[in-house]
């Protein structure tokens, strides 16, 4: 691990805990998507499998529209299709993609049981799903909020990850994350810096580094560095079609503006970000960017 500063553990002036849910969020879709890659790598050789992944397939589609509990429904009938032939791949990745569904409504005590038949298991898993389970669970006690928690299942992850590590973006970003959250702005650069260079181009993951980046560089009082980093992820994210991180990075812009007091610039972010999360129908996290705007200085 990299050395951490101690420092009071204070929000930013324009910090909301909102903040720390999407950006925890963040990590734990891209690491959703990586398995779900992963898990439909291969194409399926017998009907239980095919019916499995075409499952698999539809519950993806209900996540993207929001649709948590018929995602789960039907990653658990993938689940039951691929156990039924001891299809351990494809199990894993069902049951890690139910981990995820289930964190995100809630449901913690039941996701944390779904990755646990991996880690406890790993005879049947093997040990790079023992690796994702871990990393899972890394970012189940993140969203806890458990840092140490968080922290000791990123060790355990990387520990069982073969190297080269397809997981080490995501663990790097998952460090990162912990330090800002602690205030550790000098640790977090570091850290989102490696996980940039650790991810692909134009990627989700890399878009998460840059995004957090962009956030260290803004507590250190970097604004040009963090506008720049910032720019990067928004540019990426919009290629990749992906809305609610668009509107994450236009808000995490229009704070570094923000910050330097560019009021009319962040006017501007604020804007553009309320217009995206509500074409989006994401009518909470539209009013959470109202109220940044309504907070800034008025014009003069």
């Amino acid at each position: 691990m990299m050395p951490r500063r101690r420092a009071p553990r204070r929000r930013a002036e324009l910090a909301a805990p909102a903040r720390a849910r999407w950006a925890a969020a963040a990590l734990a879709c891209a690491l959703a998507w990586m398995l779900a890659a992963c898990g439909s790598a291969r194409p399926p050789q017998n009907p239980a499998q095919h019916n499995a992944t075409t499952l698999s397939q539809a519950a993806a589609r209900a996540w993207a529209r929001h649709d948590a509990a018929q995602a789960r429904t039907l990653y658990e009938n993938a689940l039951a299709a691929a156990e039924s032939v001891e299809d351990f791949d494809l199990a894993g990745a069902m049951l890690l993609n139910l981990a995820l569904v289930q964190g995100a409504s809630g449901d913690l005590a039941g996701a944390h049981a779904r990755v646990d038949r991996i880690v406890n298991a790993p005879q049947r898993y093997g040990a790079s799903w023992v690796a994702r389970a871990s990393a899972r669970k890394a970012l189940l006690y993140l969203d806890a909020p458990d840092d140490t928690a968080a922290l000791t299942w990123a060790e355990r992850a990387q520990a069982a990850c073969a190297t080269p590590c397809e997981l080490d973006a995501t663990l790097s970003n998952l460090r990162a994350h912990v330090a800002l959250q602690r205030r550790d702005s000098d640790a977090a650069a570091q850290w989102a810096a490696r996980a940039a260079t650790q991810a692909a181009e134009e990627t989700a993951e890399r878009a998460n580094a840059l995004r957090q980046l962009g956030r260290a560089r803004k507590q250190l009082g970097q604004a040009d560095a963090a506008a720049a980093a910032l720019a990067q992820a928004l540019a990426i994210d919009r290629k990749l079609g992906l809305s609610e991180r668009v509107a994450l990075d236009l808000v995490e812009a229009a704070d570094n503006e923000a910050v330097r007091g560019q009021t009319a610039a962040a006017r501007e972010f604020y804007e553009r970000a309320i217009d995206v999360y509500q074409a989006a129908g994401q009518s909470k996290a539209a009013d959470a960017a109202r109220q940044r705007l309504a907070a800034l200085p008025a014009a003069r």
